[in-house]
């Protein structure tokens, strides 16, 4: 889960209750992503944070479009597609 202040948090399906509260900073409106496990958030100015999937808050990477995301990302296969200002990204698994 997201806030519009760049802070995460990862709730408990069974129960609802927060497992862990992370700031990433930025300014999200993008819906995060799961894919295998990981979990990608993204923020208006275009910043991906990776982050691993699971009881505890553990950033995996960032990186950086220059021109920021318009749309929350999707998942086809091994890749991502990503909208920004000025084209369509695709980021397989590969690093490609």
């Amino acid at each position: 889960v997201t806030d519009k202040g760049g802070v995460v948090c990862c709730l408990d399906a069974g129960n609802g209750k927060q497992l862990w509260r992370h700031r990433l900073g930025g300014n999200f409106s993008a819906s995060p992503i799961v894919a295998g496990d990981r979990v990608y958030f993204f923020d208006r100015k275009g910043t991906t944070t990776v982050m691993q999937r699971g009881r505890q808050a553990k950033v995996l990477g960032v990186n950086r479009l220059a021109d920021g995301l318009m749309a929350s990302p999707t998942v086809v296969g091994d890749s991502l597609y990503l909208r920004t200002r000025s084209g369509l990204y695709r980021v397989e698994a590969t690093g490609r």
